[in-house]
């Protein structure tokens, strides 16, 4: 005996099929932005780890550069001081403080230039006027003041100039050895509170601290 299909049964065997067809097709797609959705957080994940890094390594690189102005701040103003006193004792045995002075001079005048901060270009403009200022002075005595403020010795002239001329532009009561000490230790001490707080924002494995704001910042924005 053969069985005849009604129209409506046919009807609803093709409804059927399309129906199949349309959540396969939905289910396809619903797959697809699952994965898509798990990629989306995988390279989120990725692009805040590098972001977290270079932050980590950014705090690390301020740092050292506080450290390294800090350690020739402070050389500076200990060697001036030095100078002061040994040019107010007559000028002996000068040449090699002197020669530390000018390298401290000339570290301490490259780290400004090379940390940022509104207070660290003062500071540098301070300690370049201070020199250039006494440009011809400090000239008699065998040092140069070069054009960017930095300092050169000779230690030959600076052995032959006179003790009172020593005294008159070196010593510790003067203006430029006041001035110089003065500026380069507020350098040192402002250096050494920046070197601290880019410290804090991370712990010894190199993770940011919990308690720091770039810890607390939402990275999505």
């Amino acid at each position: 005996m053969r069985i005849r299909m009604g129209m409506g049964a046919k009807r609803t065997a093709v409804q059927v099929v399309n129906s199949s067809r349309r959540r396969s097709g939905l289910s396809g797609r619903r797959a697809s932005m699952v994965q898509s959705a798990r990629n989306g957080r995988m390279g989120n994940t990725t692009r805040m780890g590098a972001l977290r890094a270079n932050t980590v390594q950014g705090a690390r690189l301020e740092r050292g550069k506080y450290d390294r102005l800090q350690k020739s701040a402070s050389a500076l103003a200990d060697h001036m001081k030095l100078l002061g006193e040994k040019a107010e004792a007559g000028g002996k045995d000068i040449a090699d403080t002197a020669a530390g002075m000018v390298e401290d001079f000339n570290d301490t005048m490259k780290n400004l230039r090379q940390t940022s901060g509104v207070l660290n270009d003062f500071y540098r403009q301070s300690l370049k006027e201070a020199v250039t200022t006494n440009r011809k002075e400090l000239e008699k005595i065998g040092i140069t003041v070069a054009a960017d403020g930095s300092l050169s010795l000779d230690r030959e002239k600076l052995g032959e100039a006179p003790a009172e001329m020593l005294k008159e532009i070196l010593g510790a009561d003067r203006e430029l050895a006041k001035r110089i000490t003065t500026v380069a230790s507020r350098a040192a001490d402002n250096a050494r509170v920046n070197a601290e707080s880019a410290f804090s924002q991370y712990n010894a494995s190199g993770g940011l601290l919990a308690g720091s704001y770039l810890s607390r910042y939402n990275f999505r924005g």
